[in-house]
């Protein structure tokens, strides 16, 4: 019985996902610092961006989970803040009704460069900090890590 201290000092130590979680927290809370301003959290940023990779036509909801990596649920969630801001429109698909399509704003647009100043200055700081190098190397770990899901990495923001 008195095991589970040993337990969870293991999990605790050695289990990758508490971790990575832990890192994420960690980098996330530095941009939702310089992004508050916005009125944007870093976990809307990923959103945000790959709308903007898809263009004026837009990425269905499904389209846009696999690029983001999120479970369509999630991404509805995520989403209705940057519509209500004006930043994203959901639409019916114009070859089947029944498809939602994400397309961003010319707000989303502008906001996309208003805050790269703020998204640079952040992920530089983490540069210099990690080190150009590690940095590199940290990409290339989490995209293994990614692969583990069993799809292509999405692009990296570097």
């Amino acid at each position: 019985m008195g095991n589970f201290s040993q337990l969870a000092r293991q999990m605790a130590e050695e289990c990758p996902a508490l971790r990575v979680r832990q890192a994420s927290r960690v980098l996330a809370k530095l941009y939702d610092d310089e992004l508050a301003p916005f009125g944007l959290h870093s976990s809307q940023l990923p959103v945000l961006a790959a709308a903007a990779l898809f263009g004026d036509s837009g990425a269905t909801m499904s389209r846009l989970a696999q690029a983001v990596l999120m479970d369509r649920t999630t991404l509805t969630r995520s989403i209705l803040p940057l519509e209500r801001a004006g930043l994203l429109r959901v639409a019916r698909s114009p070859e089947d009704a029944r498809t939602k399509v994400v397309v961003i704003t010319r707000a989303g647009e502008r906001t996309i460069e208003s805050i790269f100043p703020v998204w640079e200055r952040v992920f530089t700081r983490i540069k210099e900090t990690l080190g150009e190098d590690t940095l590199i190397e940290l990409h290339s770990q989490l995209d293994e890590v990614i692969g583990l899901r069993g799809r292509q990495p999405p692009a990296r923001c570097s």
